[in-house]
């Protein structure tokens, strides 16, 4: 299984009395075949997806104006996706919806979370499980959790009563196993694509996409409008298009009577909030209500001291 390529424009225009090179392959693109031309919202684009067909093409000489044409046209594929009724997956803490556009996280967008070092890698994937749990609760329906190999290799493989804890049912659980993260992106894209109508859809990829292939996702996951999370260990070197930007690190979990480990509990920042803004908390998960809260009596945790603006209940 390998990730499509695709065609991309030439880097400038030919010169004259020599023929117009084919498009470089790009990666997480579908190559046109030859002569072939595509219908974008009733309008006609040549291959290069560069203008519209005619008999003499044109080619403007300034940069800036070339790169303001490409950016019309990405504008114009990212508005002519036909989008399902918005929904939002639900926190279940005030404290964090104010700090999002809406009480919980936009469905059909791309939502990051990233772990705080790559030693709290399981604090992340389990707080994205937990994200999980919450989009099964109120519907029917299956969760679709996309892992490349990469993220697991140090941690061990997912098993029943860890998800069970952690509220996410293994009967309504799909789990497809990638080599590479190239292949994960893939196939959470195919997912997406696909006749299936998951609960949510979820990846654990060792790096996060990069601004192509975040773009691609959420124009994937627009048509659905359902929650699209992905869990990474490192943040890529370039830019991204994902909504919201979590960087989950971990706490003590608390305990019960007996001295035994109770509810685990995580320090989350919203770094990136598209229409938000940012904010920090200590979470804890109730593994019986299958729900967030905020940590009661963390006001003398040493942690507290250096974290500053963060947000503690009690």
């Amino acid at each position: 299984m390998s990730y499509p390529a695709s065609t991309r424009a030439p880097s400038g225009p030919p010169q004259k009395g020599q023929p117009q090179r084919a498009g470089t392959p790009l990666p997480f693109q579908a190559p046109f075949p030859a002569g072939a031309e595509t219908r974008v919202c009733g309008s006609s684009t040549a291959r290069s997806g560069l203008g519209t067909e005619q008999s003499e093409p044109s080619f403007h000489p300034e940069e800036g104006t070339r790169v303001a044409n490409l950016r019309r046209r990405i504008a114009k594929l990212e508005t002519c996706v036909s989008r399902a009724a918005p929904s939002l997956l639900g926190l279940g803490v005030p404290e964090i919806h104010r700090h999002l556009p809406g009480p919980g996280l936009a469905g059909g967008v791309l939502h990051e979370v990233i772990a705080a070092t790559p030693e709290e890698t399981p604090a992340a994937l389990s707080f994205l499980l937990a994200l999980m749990c919450l989009a099964l609760k109120p519907k029917p329906g299956l969760a679709v959790l996309v892992a490349a190999q990469r993220a697991f290799d140090q941690w061990g493989a997912l098993y029943g009563h860890g998800l069970d804890r952690l509220g996410v049912d293994p009967g309504r659980l799909i789990l497809v196993t990638a080599r590479t993260d190239k292949e994960a992106l893939w196939a959470i894209e195919e997912t997406l694509r696909s006749r299936v109508r998951p609960a949510i859809v979820s990846g654990a990829l060792a790096s996060c996409p990069d601004l192509t292939a975040s773009r691609r996702l959420n124009l994937a996951a627009a048509a659905l409008a359902i929650p699209l999370t992905l869990a990474c260990t490192e943040k890529s070197s370039g830019g991204s298009a994902a909504a919201t930007r979590w960087r989950i690190g971990t706490l003590p979990a608390s305990r019960d009577r007996f001295g035994t480990l109770l509810n685990p509990c995580w320090r989350v920042s919203l770094e990136r909030c598209r229409h938000g803004r940012p904010g920090k908390w200590f979470v804890e998960w109730n593994h019986v209500a299958h729900r967030f809260s905020l940590v009661e009596g963390m006001a003398d945790h040493p942690s507290a001291q250096s974290t500053g603006n963060l947000r503690i209940a009690g």
